[in-house]
Order: structure tokens, then sequence, then C-alpha cells
């Protein structure tokens, strides 16, 4: 592995190969991944930096222990010019942004419509961090809380995936367990019986309790709060998920955690659609594993690829000077895992977003 890894109404009728003829690489990019470790992506929906220091150590000790043990910046930024569950998810498991030619071009909230796909959306296939982990031979999970994570299932599931042209075929069907539960404490029960005998080499976890506090008594930081509440008991759930790598000959020691949000929400309000608002898009971003360096701002691990942005949500420019992002998770998975970046991905594709010394 490289040292800083240290290891969505109409739908258009588009040819297949339109869809298809950006989405693979060549035989010759094939790549090994790195043997015997595994990723987990969570996404803590609606989580304000802030409620976590608000909490401390001992109300949240899980989230302080990926402070601690690993790398974080509470100072990311979700997508420009959205602070909505669906575009920044796409966002976050594609490594682009919304808008623009090479944007992934989903801007709804809701359950897709039946049959919708973010290929016929955009009128091209857009691959995503499963498509690459999967050509690849490895296996890959979503567990998630909200039905319009569909979205996911449909676009790369066995009927719209692409053809995998890396390596030996291993199919079209790019996320091997797809599972969707109305709370996140039955995703994550359901999680844990699965891990009893099943592994992943590519895992995603949703988390909805803070938004859904949020949307009902607004994102107040103050103890106690309903909102507040919600993100000590994501942070119990965190905990679960620590419990079964830490127990588990098949994750211990050889597994990282990838942690952040799509949004974050504004203290005296129940809604989070003014992307203009600091509150909106400043969310967390959480690196934990093996060789990550512990206790480290990953903007002071980045100075030459990313900048902090004080209290602003700059538009995209080419410049380097970037925010952290959640969209840099995507690729950040793959670098982890020593994979590839995602085809016709713009955030984080040279693979430069250190979180090792």
């Amino acid at each position: 592995m490289r040292s800083h890894s240290l290891l969505i109404l109409l739908c258009l009728v588009v040819p297949a190969t339109v869809f298809f003829s950006d989405a693979v690489f060549s035989k010759a990019e094939y790549r090994q991944a790195a043997s015997d470790t595994r990723v987990i992506f969570i996404s803590v929906d609606g989580l304000r930096p802030d409620a976590i220091t608000t909490h401390g150590p001992e109300d949240v000790p899980n989230f302080y222990r990926l402070r601690n043990e690993g790398a974080f910046t509470d100072n990311a930024r979700s997508a420009v010019n959205y602070t909505i569950t669906l575009p920044n998810h796409t966002g976050m498991v594609t490594s682009r942004l919304v808008a623009g030619e090479n944007g992934h071009g989903w801007t709804i909230n809701h359950d897709p419509p039946i049959g919708m796909t973010l290929h016929k959306n955009k009128g091209g296939y857009i691959p995503s961090m499963f498509s690459v982990a999967h050509d690849h031979g490895l296996r890959t999970g979503m567990f998630v809380s909200k039905t319009k994570f569909s979205l996911f299932e449909n676009s790369w599931g066995e009927k719209h995936g692409a053809p995998d042209l890396v390596g030996p075929d291993n199919g079209r069907n790019k996320i091997d367990r797809y599972e969707m539960k109305r709370t996140s404490e039955l995703v994550i029960d359901k999680l844990e019986r699965v891990m009893k005998k099943e592994t992943f080499d590519l895992l995603m976890v949703h988390i909805r309790n803070p938004d859904t506090a949020g949307h009902v008594q607004g994102w107040r930081t103050t103890k106690p709060s309903l909102y507040m509440n919600s993100v000590k008991k994501a942070d119990e759930l965190l905990g679960d998920i620590f419990e079964k790598i830490d127990k588990s000959p098949d994750w211990s020691g050889k597994t990282y955690i990838v942690l952040t949000a799509d949004h974050g929400g504004l203290t005296g309000a129940k809604q989070h659609n003014l992307n203009e608002q600091r509150e909106n898009y400043t969310i967390p971003f959480y690196v934990w594993g093996p060789g990550v360096s512990p206790g480290s701002d990953l903007y002071a691990l980045n100075p030459g690829s990313r900048q902090n942005p004080g209290e602003l949500n700059p538009v995209l420019t080419n410049d380097g000077t970037q925010p952290i992002r959640n969209a840099d998770a995507g690729n950040l998975c793959l670098d982890l895992l020593g994979l590839p970046a995602i085809p016709g991905s713009t955030v984080n594709s040279n693979l430069d977003l250190k979180v090792g010394r």
C-alpha cells in the first residue's frame, strides 16, 4: 500500500454502450487489492462535529476513540450547494460533486422513481467505490436505514451494474449484500449477526439517528436535547461496530474506519437545506486504522493538497486548495484497500489524501 495509507421523470433510452463505455478499466489497469485489509465506511446522517466536542469523551467515548487513535477534522465540507442526504451520499460513494459535466447529477432527496438509476439520470454510467472493489474481486456490502438508498442498489445491482472487464469476471452486481432497515438500531443488529458468519472487504454502514432527531426538534447542541441524545445513541452503535472489530480475528488489526456525515443542521431549525449556512455544510471526517497517524489533524497532514476553509464552503477550483469533503471518502476507501481511484471521479482522484505520516 502507498505510504500515506500505510499499509437520479423520464427515463432516457440510451444505448448500454454509452452507459458502460467509461465504467471500466483496461486489463492493464488491474491491481491486486491489499491482502487481508478491510474498510468500513460509516455515514452518520446529520452529524454536527460540535455535537461531539460538546459531549466530550465521557459521553461519546467511541467518537473520541476515532479522534485519539485516528486522524480527523471537525471542519470538513458537504457538497458545494447541496446539504441534503442523497446528493451527498451519492458523492461519497462516487467521489464526485453534484453539478457540472463531471458531477454525478443526482439532486433529488426522496426515493427514486421505479427503474431510475444514476446512469439513466446522467446519460452515462457512473461507477462507484463498490464498482472498483467488486471488479477487483473484493466482497462488498451496504447496510442502510433509509429507503432512498435503493438508488444505489438499483444503479449497481445485477441489472444495471456494468460488466466486469477487470481481471476475472466477478459479475455486474457490485454490492454483494444490501440490507435496509427502518432504524439504525435494526441496521446494526442485522450487521452484528451477519458479521458472525460473513466478512466484507468494503462495507458501508448508515446511521440515521442524529438526522431523525434534528428534523423533530432541531439541531440543538445544548444538553440535554433530543439531538444530543441521538448523537450519544450513534456513539453506542459505533461502539457495537468497534466491539465486533476488536473481538473478531477476521477484522481486528486489519480494519479501517472512514466516518463522515452528509450534512449538519441549523440549531434553531428542523431542516438542513439552506446550503449557504455554515452549520449545514460543516461536517466531521474521521479515519481510523492501522498506520493512521493517531490524534492528527487531517489538514496538517495534507498541507499541499487540502486547505482548511475556515467558515466558507468554496466552489470547486483546480488550484489544489479544496477543503476535505465527504466526497473524499470513496476514493480514500479504495486507496486504503490498495485499489485505484473510481473512473471519472473528481474528488481525491489522485489518491492524495494522506492519513499517516
